[in-house]
């Protein structure tokens, strides 16, 4: 998603993917195993 900076993330969170909301604000998710994807957050990074 151009401009959303979506990107999966590493070491200790790998396969959850994050994407951003607003400002600081990132949504993070992850897949199930039916490829539909479940909220695991939303985060201030700052």
């Amino acid at each position: 998603m151009h401009g959303w900076d979506l990107h999966p993330l590493k070491g200790n969170e790998a396969g959850v993917w994050s994407v951003s909301v607003n400002g600081n604000w990132r949504m993070t998710f992850r897949f199930d195993n039916d490829g539909d994807a479940v909220l695991v957050d939303y985060r201030d990074y700052h």
